[in-house]
């Protein structure tokens, strides 16, 4: 019995060895799983942790009264929000956004048993500075083993960046589509194969296009038959040099013919922009503006074919009661009847001067001006132009005054007429308004740069003067500051609108200071170049004015030194006596021929040294008449003299062109006659002294 409870004891205890032997394994094995099962969920919640720290996403749990009972710590990153503090409810941070009441509502009746499922959602919340964020949720319901909803677990994704683009986008796109409807042109998109991708219009010229309806078809399919050809080479052009390409074409509406404008725009490789818009009242106006051209173009060749008419009737008159004037003067007459000749000269110069300002100012207007440099002497120049009012000033008893500072230089490069035209103009005026006192002329200078001096003119009288509140009218054409000195002095009123367009091509300006009843200060400048090199004797003689043949009394006989054989070809009796009257105080007696015809046939039978042709003729005029005549190559060529009542720059060089070497113009001055024949005689006579 013994033996059999010790032998029982002996196995009891071996079974409770093993038991505890195999308890104490199970537990070490339970205990490595666990290790394991933590080390697992701490490489997890690493990973899981590693990721929500770089990751916009974050995780939050609430119960189904929907208070927040679990955050992420990244939220703490993400929101500004301290992850530890529970118990809110999750729609706090909600911003007023309207987009939330849709997600608040569909999340409460979830809570509710209202629905079944929460689809992810977008919801606007504010973090902990009140900035908005906007959020993209995935929600997971929780449920016991009972089936009933314990938690519900979320995912926020922080679409913040990318809604904002978004909204961006769609803010261009709607700014790009106000901006297209505003835009009256068609537009078209194709690809380099001429396949239309895109089409916007809102015009009449899409109607007969309906090209919505063509969208993918070819440009060939899209438009009418006879644009073809103008479309497609504008699309290949654009592709292929890269630069815009502009078209033209007409299109048929109903009855109605547009005409419009295309522009092709390579956009990127396979996409060209065509840009159509209606140009038809733009063409309508170029038209219109042809048009208004032509006829403007027409006026102005009527009025410059009506002022070379009037200037040739009225100068070929005007030569003959001149010239007259001049001879008779030179007899012997008594004191009163040397008094109605001089009246005759005055007014016969007067009318001449006002001519002669309406033709220099059509010229200036319409811009056939400009500067023929010469080399010339300053005071000669202000000296000439004082002697040419000298006759008025004395018989008003009116002193003429000159100071030229010394440092002014001598000698200049310009155009010495259309200075010395300023100068007569505004020293006309000085004088015809100065009834007592003087008048003079100040010459300064302003600046020398390189070859160029700036000179300064003040020309002062002691006249009538001039209001402040008429100066402003003193330069417009055709006008006098008052009506009673219009009567009084009378004049074109065009003497000082020829000064101000005239300075500009000096790119200079004129400037008045006056006072009624005072007199008046007219100051201008001028730029004028200085001759380059020395100059020589010569040069300085006919530049201060002195001429280079010898200098006669007027009535000594000329024909004694050069005798020239003289054909004169002019139709006008009075101008025919009278060139033979002139020409007669020079010793010679001209040969008469009364038309070009004439003339040309009486170069046939003799020779002559010098023809004085009348541009103007019957049967043939002077220009067709030098023409034959120089198509017959004599030997020696006779000098052409053209002598014309048209004054202006196209007429004198139409004369040279068609072979006169030079051109008079009526009335015909003594001296200008006296000089061009001198010329001639001492090329025809060069042993002469």
């Amino acid at each position: 019995m013994i033996y059999f409870l010790f032998s029982l004891a002996v196995i009891l205890a071996f079974v409770l060895a093993y038991f505890l032997f195999q308890t104490h394994k199970k537990k070490a094995l339970l205990e490595t799983e666990l290790n394991q099962i933590k080390e697992r969920y701490d490489e997890n919640q690493f990973h899981l942790d590693f990721f929500l720290e770089h990751t916009s996403d974050f995780l939050f749990k609430f119960n189904p009264e929907g208070i927040v009972t679990y955050s992420s710590m990244n939220v703490v990153r993400i929101m500004g929000r301290n992850p530890n503090i529970r118990l809110a409810h999750y729609s706090n941070s909600y911003s007023d956004n309207p987009i939330n009441l849709k997600a608040r509502e569909r999340i409460d009746g979830f809570l509710a048993g209202k629905y079944d499922t929460v689809p992810p959602y977008f919801v606007e919340v504010n973090d902990a500075r009140g900035f908005p964020h906007m959020l993209e949720v995935f929600h997971k319901p929780i449920y016991s083993d009972k089936g009933e909803l314990t938690a519900v677990t979320g995912i926020a994704k922080n679409i913040t960046g990318i809604y904002n683009a978004e909204l961006e986008i769609k803010k261009f796109e709607k700014e790009q589509i106000l901006i297209l409807d505003a835009i009256p042109d068609t537009m078209f998109t194709f690809d380099k194969q001429g396949f239309l991708l895109n089409y916007h219009a809102k015009n009449e010229v899409s109607d007969p296009l309906s090209a919505e309806k063509k969208l993918g078809e070819n440009i060939v399919d899209v438009f009418p038959e006879e644009i073809i050809p103008v479309m497609t080479t504008g699309l290949e052009r654009a592709h292929v040099t890269d630069e815009l390409q502009t078209v033209e074409f007409k299109l048929e509406i109903g009855k109605k013919e547009l005409f419009c404008e295309g522009r092709f725009i390579k956009l990127t490789d396979d996409r060209i922009l065509l840009m159509m818009r209606d140009i038809t009242a733009q063409k309508q106006l170029e038209e219109g503006l042809k048009l208004a051209k032509e006829a403007a173009e027409n006026a102005n060749q009527a009025k410059s074919t009506f002022l070379a008419t009037m200037s040739h009737e009225i100068r070929t008159p005007m030569n003959g009661v001149i010239g007259m004037t001049n001879l008779l003067n030179e007899t012997l007459l008594n004191a009163e009847q040397r008094d109605y000749v001089e009246t005759i000269k005055v007014s016969g110069e007067t009318l001449l001067r006002i001519i002669n300002d309406i033709l220099d100012y059509s010229r200036i207007e319409s811009g056939k001006v400009t500067l023929e440099d010469s080399v010339f002497g300053l005071k000669r120049v202000v000296e000439e132009s004082l002697n040419l009012v000298a006759y008025e000033a004395k018989g008003k008893k009116v002193g003429l005054n000159l100071y030229i500072d010394e440092n002014v230089p001598e000698f200049f490069y310009s155009d010495r007429n259309r200075l010395g035209q300023i100068l007569v103009n505004l020293l006309s005026n000085a004088v015809k308004f100065t009834e007592r006192g003087f008048v003079s002329v100040k010459v300064s200078l302003i600046e020398f740069k390189e070859d160029t001096a700036n000179v300064e003119f003040k020309i002062q009288d002691t006249g009538i003067g001039v209001a402040k509140e008429d100066i402003k009218n003193l330069f417009k054409e055709f006008t006098q500051v008052e009506s009673s000195n219009s009567r009084r002095f009378g004049g074109s009123g065009l003497g000082l609108a020829i000064v101000k367009n005239l300075l500009k091509l000096f790119n200079g300006k004129v400037s008045v200071q006056s006072e009624l009843g005072k007199g008046s200060l007219f100051t201008f400048n001028v730029y004028l170049k200085t001759p380059v090199g020395e100059m020589t004797e010569e040069e300085r003689k006919t530049a201060g004015g002195l001429s280079r043949y010898e200098v006669d009394k007027l009535g000594d006989v000329l024909s004694g030194k050069y005798p020239l054989k003289i054909l004169l070809a002019e139709d006008n009796g009075i101008n025919s006596k009278l060139i033979c009257l002139i020409l007669e105080r020079m010793g010679y007696v001209p040969t008469l021929a009364k038309t070009g015809q004439e003339a040309l046939s009486k170069m046939l039978d003799q020779s002559y040294d010098v023809i004085l042709m009348d541009v103007q003729m019957p049967v043939m005029d002077g220009i067709e008449a030098t023409k034959r005549i120089r198509a017959l190559n004599l030997n020696p060529s006779p000098y052409i003299i053209g002598i014309s009542a048209s004054a202006f720059d196209e007429d004198i060089e139409n004369a040279k062109q068609s072979g006169m070497d030079d051109y008079l113009i009526k009335p015909l001055k003594f001296e200008a006659l006296r000089s061009k024949l001198i010329e001639v005689g001492q090329m025809r006579f060069p042993f002469v002294s």
